[in-house]
């Protein structure tokens, strides 16, 4: 080991601007690389006077805090740091983001997101279940029936993401996720054995609480456990898992349908019991966030969380060094009363903005009608003609279009943009449902039956592409640093809040302007939100928090007019 390395102390010059940028190669204006080592190495003896306790590490900070210095790159003038195998993977990093990383940050990703297979198959599971338990408990009245199947999303709007802004400051991201999916597991077996209407409701509003307290976690504990490299495929995973579960549930439709009684749709909804009781157990093995034990003092932790989510020590190291005073200055932003973050949605330009923008996507990732044709598939293939066992059966290649939709999207939704995958989609989605609409009204059962389907395909298969996976990606990227946590609680609070509203509405809809009708109004908000997208939404796509700064802080007004000027120029 060098002198340098081991005689080494230090004072902090630059810092990262943001707990997400970990790392970003040759981009000084996140973090300032190639410093004189003698600057980094007291970079790295400040961080061991003002914690102690970290002083036992102080040979695999050190190397960490070259590798950073020379952007994540072994090169002749730092080699002799380092051992061969850390070499070796470090490497394998740089070649392979995804399939380098560790165990550890592997379970994390899928564990957490595996809890968003309950809401996926809940939403199918009703969709079948409810022509059956309507028989069974005599249900008439179409709001009654929409209240009941739209209750898990106002309990989650209202409830469960907006406490997460608080309970996340005491217990920790992981102890939030296991919750939820205790409250996952209590509420779809509370459901599936509940004697009448009235206890079916309280049951799906407790359910509606732990999709609140997960949706609002899991991306923060997946992003802050991320390398910066491959972020973004972890973070896809959520709704991956969400598709994922509508396509399970569609399958246990169907292998229960058969079932001869009320048993059917009970066994229906009760299915979807088993993927939060996996992910409760799993989670418990894995690593805390690492911004969390830094938020709350404790950097040991931290950095151990660290050496357990990456490959090598050396990683661990070199990312604990870079995110020690971004969150530093996190924790001070933090400290901004609720009242005041509030007061700066309306009263800040660029947050505005970024309000804005977010606000749209979730939006119209609800008024693009996918939650209609998920939650009501079933009703609408009855309507088309068929019988209510090959209307379950033909639900299965609904979901599975989503699950490969989305899955494709993650792919591609860093190489070709948010913006344009909106303004491709958008279209495809508004033509679908007017064919969807119209097909409807075809006279031969068989045509109508295949033309509905295909619709249906098609309409997944853009929304997974688009606004499904787009729409969670900038409501998470949007928003300056300090006010990110809230930011992402209003979001996902206005989601479901919108879920509820639409599947609460759709019966009555349904039965005011018939089912073709109701398909044609949702159609018609997809070509709206192409010219809103045109016009008001910006590309997000690679840019640093800085640049997304800048990206938002020119107002809705102003790049309204620039999008027009290059539109009619």
């Amino acid at each position: 080991m060098s002198e340098k390395l081991e005689n080494s102390k230090i004072e902090l010059n630059s810092v990262p601007e943001s707990a997400e940028d970990i790392y970003r190669p040759n981009n000084s204006s996140v973090f300032e690389t190639g410093l004189p080592e003698e600057d980094v190495f007291k970079h790295v003896g400040k961080i061991m006077h003002e914690y102690p306790e970290l002083e036992i590490y102080s040979d695999i900070l050190r190397k960490g805090a070259i590798l950073a210095n020379d952007n994540n790159k072994i090169t002749e003038k730092n080699a002799h740091y380092f051992e061969d195998f850390e070499k070796i993977q470090v490497e394998k990093e740089r070649l392979h983001p995804i399939r380098s990383q560790s165990l550890a940050m592997y379970l994390i990703a899928i564990t957490a997101s595996f809890a968003a297979v309950n809401f996926g198959m809940d939403e199918s599971a009703v969709g079948g279940a409810q022509l059956q338990y309507a028989q069974e408990f005599n249900l008439t009245n179409a709001n009654l029936k929409g209240t009941i199947n739209a209750a898990p999303y106002l309990a989650a709007g209202v409830l469960g993401a907006p406490i997460v802004v608080y309970l996340d400051k005491y217990f920790g991201r992981k102890v939030i996720v296991f919750v939820s999916c205790i409250i996952g597991v209590v509420g779809s077996l509370w459901q599936s054995f509940s004697p009448n209407w009235q206890c079916l409701l309280i049951a799906r509003l407790f359910l509606g609480l732990g999709m609140g307290l997960n949706s609002a976690t899991v991306p923060m504990l997946i992003a802050e456990s991320s390398p910066a490299a491959s972020r973004g495929a972890f973070l896809m995973l959520w709704q991956t898992f969400v598709a994922f579960g509508f396509m399970l549930g569609s399958v246990f439709n169907r292998a229960f349908v058969n079932i001869e009684g009320y048993t059917s749709w009970r066994l229906m909804i009760g299915s979807s019991t088993v993927p939060p009781l996996i992910a409760a157990i799993f989670i418990l093995l894995v690593p805390e966030s690492p911004r969390w034990f830094i938020s709350v003092g404790k950097h040991e932790e931290a950095l151990k969380s660290l050496f357990k989510l990456r490959a090598t020590k050396v990683a661990g190291a070199r990312d604990f060094y870079i995110l020690y005073e971004s969150l530093r200055k996190v924790n001070e932003l933090n400290k901004i009363p609720i009242s005041k973050q509030v007061a700066l949605f309306f009263g800040d330009r660029r947050i505005r903005f970024a309000l804005v923008v977010s606000s749209f996507v979730i939006f119209m990732q609800q008024y693009c009608g996918v939650n209609i044709l998920v939650g009501y598939t079933t009703t609408i293939l009855v309507e088309a003609g068929i019988d209510d066992k090959t209307a379950i059966a033909g639900s299965i290649g609904i979901g599975g279009g989503c699950f490969l939709a989305t899955f494709i999207s993650s792919q591609l939704i860093d190489r070709h943009g948010r913006r344009i995958m909106l303004l491709a989609t958008f279209p495809v989605l508004g033509a679908a449902l007017f064919w969807l609409g119209g097909s409807l009204y075809i006279e031969s059962s068989t045509s109508r039956l295949g033309s509905g389907l295909t619709a249906m395909y098609v309409f997944v298969l853009a929304f997974g592409l688009g606004i499904g996976p787009v729409s969670w990606t900038i409501n998470a990227e949007a928003y300056p640093l300090h006010v990110r946590a809230l930011g992402v609680a209003i979001g996902m609070s206005w989601n479901w809040i919108l879920d509820f509203v639409l599947s609460m509405t759709w019966p009555k809809m349904a039965d005011s302007m018939t089912t073709s009708g109701g398909l044609f109004f949702y159609g018609a908000w997809n070509l709206a939100a192409f010219v809103f997208t045109y016009f008001f939404v910006p590309e997000t796509k690679q840019l640093t928090l800085e640049e997304l700064d800048e990206v938002f802080a020119q107002g809705s007004h102003k790049f309204f007019k620039d999008r027009a000027k290059t539109l009619f120029s």
